[in-house]
């Protein structure tokens, strides 16, 4: 298991990839609302949202597999 220390967060022990992304400030304070709601990290809801999206692009025949290539 990686340990990674990010500024002002700590470290944080996990074995999962970091993606980065630029949002929209607005999109950013929704998705933490969401979050919120949902009792759920931002990261988490996020990860969510893409293992959803996946799903219907693989029933959708757009990716196949572990990875498109």
């Amino acid at each position: 298991m990686n340990v990674e220390t990010t500024e002002g967060l700590g470290s944080v022990a996990t074995n999962k990839a970091k993606v980065f992304a630029y949002i929209d400030p607005e999109l950013k304070e929704d998705l933490e609302q969401l979050a919120e709601r949902r009792n759920r990290s931002v990261s988490n809801l996020v990860e969510t949202l893409i293992q959803q999206e996946i799903e219907k692009a693989k029933e959708a025949g757009e990716l196949n597999g572990k990875a498109n290539k």
